[in-house]
């Protein structure tokens, strides 16, 4: 009967050390990034920035657009969980709809546990993959 669970391992990285680690290296100053890794340390970083810093006073279709992007990449079966990508779903849909009233209330709030899950995809997944930049994004 408990067989159908499988059992966490436990991470060897802090992952907010990490997000900052993967900005460094793979976010640009200005733009898209040039590998998935990158763009999705890139939206998730400057949209919580966003939420945490100004409420998402800016939010506009782009800001959809681009955590839907951060959760068809994170629907990853090799690298989460049944749970776990209903959790990422979850999250994203919340962050899209409260995003008149954030909530920014820090760990375990909904943008802290979509941007973890994007160091735990970036750890999964070392080798850069190139990322095809999306002409229509402006942000």
């Amino acid at each position: 009967m408990f067989g159908i669970f499988k059992k966490k391992k436990a991470k060897t990285y802090n992952w907010k050390a990490e997000h900052t680690r993967l900005w460094e290296s793979l976010v640009p100053s200005a733009g898209q990034a040039d590998t998935l890794q990158g763009e999705l340390i890139r939206i998730a970083g400057k949209l919580t920035d966003q939420a945490f810093r100004n409420g998402n006073m800016n939010w506009d279709a782009e800001h959809e657009k681009m955590w839907r992007f951060v959760g068809r990449h994170l629907d990853d079966p090799d690298t989460f969980s049944e749970e776990e990508r209903r959790l990422i779903r979850d999250k994203i849909e919340e962050i899209i709809r409260d995003y008149e009233s954030p909530d920014v209330s820090g760990d375990g709030c909904c943008y802290y546990i979509i941007s973890e899950r994007v160091v735990d995809w970036c750890m999964a997944h070392p080798t850069p993959i190139p990322h095809q930049k999306d002409p229509t994004l402006i942000r």
